[in-house]
C-alpha cells in the first residue's frame, strides 16, 4: 500500500484490578504516554460466553481465521494495485483504515450479540471466502480477456514473421496465370542482398545439392551390397553339402529368396563397373571399359564353366583381395570419384563337386529369373535418365521480386514461381532459412478480426471497471469483519485468561466493567520500552516463572512460549492488510 502504518497492539487486562471502570485505561495511558499512543477498544460486554470447552476450541480456530482474513485483505489490495498499475490507499466507511481501527465500534446490525461466538466467527469466515471468490472470478475473467487482446495486438504490431499480411498485400488473386503463382517470402535484412542476387537461380543450387546427395547414396548402397554378397554367399553355398538344406533351397524357402537378392546386388555391382577391375586397367585409363552387358555375359559364361568352385557370376567379386577401384557417376557429370576397398575371401568355397553341381543349377535358375528383373530395372533407369537429361525451366520468374514492406529486422518480398515447382521452391526456402508466409485474400475475415478486437477492448474495459469497483466495495467489508474477529478473539482469550466476574449480574457488562481492552500504538523505535512498562505494570497477573525473560542458552519449561505476556496481546498489522 501507499502508506506505511506503525503496528497496533490490542491488549486486555482485568479492569477490577484497580476498581473504577476507567482507572485501568487511565493508568495505562499515564505509564506509556511518552512511548506510545493509547485508545480504548470497544469489545461488547454482553457477548455469549458458552462453555469453557467451546471457548478453548474457538480460540484455536480464531487464530487461523484471523490470519486468513488478513491474507485476503492483502490479496484484494494487491489486486487493485495490479489493476490500476499504481499504489492506492483504501479506506473503510469514509475513513482511513488506521482511523477506523482507533474508533472501532461493534456493529450490532451486522453481527448480533445474541448469536454465539462460533456463529459470528463462522459467518465472517464464510463471507470473506465468498468475497475472495467473487473478486478472483472477476479478475480471472479480466485477465483472460486482457491476455487474448494482448496476443492479438502482439501479432498485429509484431514483425513481418507474424504480422497479418492482409493490410500489406491487399490482393484478391495471387495466381496471375494458370501456371504461375505468387508467394511471399520474409527475408532477414542481413540476407537481403544475397537473396536478390540468387533468387532467380535458386533451382540450380538445389539440383546440384540433390545430385550430390543421390550420388553419395548410390555409393553407400553399392558398398553395402558388396559387403552383403561377400558375407552372405559363402554361407548360402555351404548349405549345398547338406541334403536337407539343399532341398529347402530348391523348394523356395527364405534362403532361396535371399540368393535372388544377392544376385540382384551382384548385377548392380556389375553395372557400376565393380567387377573385373583388371579388365578396366588393361583397356587403358581413358577407355570406359567393357559395358555392363558385355561384363554380364562374361560373368554368365564363367558361372556355367566353373563347376569346381561355383564362383559363377561372383567369381571376380570374391577373390581373396581385389584392388581398390574408382567409381565415376554414369552421366560423366564430373562428380567426385569414390575409392572403395574390397576385401573378400574364398577359403569357404572348396566344397564337393557333386553338391556344387546341384547348387550351380539352382543358382543358374535363380540367376536367369533375376536377370529378367535386372533388365527391366535397367530399362526403367534409362527412361528416368532420359527424362533427367531434359533441362527443367527456371522455378522462379526472372525479375519478379518485389519489395512490399520492411521493418527493423525483415523485408517482405513477393516473387512469381511456376506452380508445378512450388514444393521444390518451398523446400529451397526452408534450407536457406527463408520464411514463406501463407496468404489468402479474405475480406470478411479481416472485418471479423477488427470486430473481435473492438469487442475484446470493450469487454476488457467493462471487466476492469467491474473488478476494481468490486475490490473497492468488498475491501471495507472484509476489513470490518477482520476487526470484529479481533474483538471476538480478545473477548474469548480474556475470559480464558482472567475468568468471569464473581457476580452474575456483571456478566452482561464484562467489558469494560470487568475487563478493559485498549489499543496501543508504540512510537517508532519505542517497542521495547513499551514492553518493559507493560511487564512491570501487569507483572502481578502471572507468576514470575512464567513472565521471566530467559537467556538464549536456557530452556523454556513453562509451556507458554517466548511471546507469552501477563496481559492479553493480539497484534494488528495494517501493512499486510
Amino acid at each position: 500500500m501507499a502508506k506505511r502504518y506503525e503496528p497496533y497492539w490490542l491488549v486486555a487486562f482485568p479492569q477490577e484490578y484497580k476498581g473504577a471502570s476507567r482507572a485501568g485505561l487511565t493508568r495505562l495511558e499515564d505509564n506509556v504516554k511518552h512511548y506510545a499512543k493509547v485508545v480504548k477498544f470497544d469489545v461488547p460486554g454482553n457477548l455469549k460466553i458458552g462453555t469453557l470447552d467451546s471457548l478453548m476450541a474457538l480460540t484455536e480456530s480464531l487464530t487461523k481465521v484471523d490470519s486468513m482474513i488478513q491474507s485476503a485483505l492483502g490479496k484484494v489490495s494487491q489486486t487493485l494495485e495490479d489493476l490500476l498499475q499504481k499504489q492506492t490507499e483504501l479506506g473503510v466507511e469514509n475513513m482511513t483504515i488506521s482511523r477506523y481501527v482507533e474508533t472501532f465500534q461493534w456493529s450490532s446490525l451486522k453481527y448480533k450479540t445474541s448469536s454465539s461466538l462460533q456463529m459470528i466467527t463462522n459467518g465472517i469466515e464464510a463471507d470473506v471466502k465468498k468475497y475472495e471468490a467473487d473478486i478472483r472470478k472477476l479478475v480471472n475473467t479480466h485477465n483472460e480477456v486482457s491476455q487474448t487482446l494482448e496476443a492479438i495486438e502482439r501479432t498485429d504490431n509484431g514483425n513481418l514473421l507474424v504480422r497479418p499480411l492482409g493490410p500489406i498485400i491487399k490482393m484478391k488473386e495471387i495466381n496471375p496465370t494458370p501456371s504461375l503463382e505468387l508467394i511471399f517470402i520474409v527475408v532477414p535484412l542481413k540476407k537481403e542482398q544475397e537473396f536478390l542476387a540468387t533468387y532467380e537461380t535458386m533451382e540450380e543450387q538445389y539440383k546440384a545439392r540433390r545430385a550430390k546427395k543421390e550420388e553419395e547414396e548410390q555409393l553407400l548402397k553399392l558398398e553395402q551390397d558388396r559387403s552383403d554378397i561377400g558375407k552372405g554367399l559363402p554361407e548360402l553355398l555351404a548349405h549345398a553339402d547338406d541334403d536337407a538344406k539343399r532341398k529347402e533351397m530348391m523348394q523356395g524357402g527364405a534362403v532361396y529368396k535371399h540368393i535372388a537378392q544377392l544376385l540382384r546386388k551382384a548385377q548392380n555391382i556389375v553395372d557400376a563397373g565393380a567387377i573385373f577391375p583388371e579388365r578396366k586397367k588393361k583397356a587403358g585409363a581413358e577407355s570406359p571399359g567393357p559395358g555392363a552387358a558385355s561384363m554380364e555375359a562374361q560373368a554368365k559364361q564363367k558361372l556355367k564353366t566353373d563347376i569346381k568352385t561355383c564362383r559363377g557370376l561372383l567369381a571376380e567379386a570374391i577373390e581373396k583381395k581385389l584392388t581398390p577401384y574408382e567409381h565415376q557417376a554414369p552421366n560423366n557429370s564430373g562428380a567426385k570419384r569414390a575409392v572403395v576397398d574390397v576385401v573378400l575371401t574364398s577359403d569357404e568355397f572348396d566344397i564337393k563337386s557333386a553338391r556344387v553341381e546341384a547348387c550351380r543349377k539352382m543358382v543358374q535358375a535363380e540367376y536367369d529369373e533375376a536377370k529378367k528383373k535386372i533388365d527391366q530395372h535397367v530399362r526403367e533407369e534409362k527412361r528416368a535418365l532420359a527424362r533427367k537429361s531434359k533441362p527443367d525451366p527456371p522455378y522462379v520468374v526472372p525479375g519478379s521480386a518485389k519489395s512490399l514492406q520492411e521493418d527493423e529486422e525483415y523485408a517482405l518480398y513477393e516473387i512469381a514461381i511456376l506452380k508445378r515447382f512450388k514444393d521444390e521452391v518451398l523446400k529451397i526456402c526452408r534450407e536457406k532459412r527463408l520464411t514463406v508466409r501463407a496468404y489468402k485474400y479474405d475480406a470478411q475475415g479481416e472485418k471479423k478480426h477488427h470486430k473481435k478486437k473492438a469487442q475484446l477492448s470493450a469487454e476488457k474495459k467493462k471487466n476492469f471497471n467491474h473488478a476494481q469497483l468490486k475490490c473497492r466495495h468488498l475491501y471495507p467489508e472484509i476489513f470490518i469483519g477482520w476487526m470484529h474477529i479481533k474483538a471476538v478473539r480478545c473477548f474469548a482469550e480474556s475470559i480464558l485468561r482472567f475468568g468471569l466476574p464473581k457476580k452474575a449480574e456483571d456478566f452482561k457488562a464484562i467489558f469494560p466493567n470487568h475487563i478493559q481492552a485498549a489499543l496501543i500504538q508504540p512510537f517508532p523505535g519505542q517497542e521495547q520500552r513499551v514492553r518493559k512498562v507493560l511487564q512491570k505494570l501487569y507483572s502481578s497477573l502471572a507468576s514470575e516463572e512464567v513472565t521471566a525473560q530467559l537467556d538464549a542458552s536456557e530452556t523454556d519449561y513453562s509451556g507458554f512460549g517466548a511471546d507469552f505476556y501477563p496481559y492479553v496481546y493480539i497484534p494488528i498489522d495494517l501493512n499486510h492488510a
